[in-house]
């Protein structure tokens, strides 16, 4: 009996999802994606990923090989870079919330940095959205404090505070950016939405990503549908 249980519990364990990393090197391009292995428990997310996965990479090779086509001596080919990582934000019994970052070099002076999240609905198995799922009052309320928060944060990097007539000094709309909930307790509830801002959207490329944390406040989430109610909590 003791041989059998090891067995299935070995067998088991092969079958247990795994955390994926695909890496390829060559003077043309150097790739890698990869994401957490809770992806493996959702059959059509990750193909959705596969899928995004296969079309970077196509893309990536297409605009190395035609780099690489236009230069000449005086100018050199500088092999090219995409790597996207995929991870967890938070992991509920309904609810599987992620990001990504995106860092690509394509011939230019610098890389380029994309942010991405993806909320995905476990027992529907598709994407829902953030912004549609929280509804327009408790939006209008996080944008009010995004904005706040996002001011403070750019100030201080800029070391003066943000005025409406700068070049990066208005205030990106909050449904147009990446949101991701956060359970950073991993008590099984959301209570605060992480905005994820690439360079060039709220500021210069110097000053780098912003990633904004807007807790949720009492009575924010009360427009939320009944099935996703327990999974998000006012902040303490």
């Amino acid at each position: 009996m003791k041989t059998a249980a090891a067995a299935f519990a070995l067998l088991a364990a092969t079958f247990q999802p795994q955390a994926f990393t695909r890496e390829e090197r060559s003077d043309l391009l150097e790739f890698s994606y990869a994401w957490p292995a809770v992806i493996g428990e959702q059959p059509r997310l990750q193909a959705r990923l596969e899928a995004e996965m296969a079309e970077g990479r196509a893309q990536a090779l297409l605009w190395a090989e035609e780099d690489r086509a236009s230069r000449s001596g005086d100018f050199p080919f500088n092999g090219h870079h995409h790597a996207t990582q995929w991870d967890t934000a938070g992991v509920t019994e309904r609810l599987l919330s992620l990001t990504a970052s995106t860092d690509t070099y394509t011939g230019g002076a610098h890389g380029n940095l994309s942010l991405h999240a993806l909320l995905w609905d476990r027992a529907s198995d598709e994407a829902v959205e953030p912004a549609a799922l929280l509804g327009d009052e408790a939006m209008a309320a996080l944008s009010e404090r995004y904005c706040a928060a996002l001011d403070a944060e750019r100030s201080e990097r800029r070391g003066v505070p943000v005025s409406r007539d700068d070049f990066f000094g208005d205030c990106p709309p909050l449904a147009e950016q990446a949101l991701a909930p956060v359970d950073e307790d991993g008590d099984d509830r959301f209570e605060r939405l992480d905005v994820l801002i690439p360079p060039y959207v709220a500021g210069p490329w110097v000053e780098g990503p912003y990633v904004i944390a807007v807790p949720f406040e009492p009575g924010e989430l009360a427009g939320l549908p009944p099935e996703y109610r327990a999974y998000f909590e006012a902040a303490d």
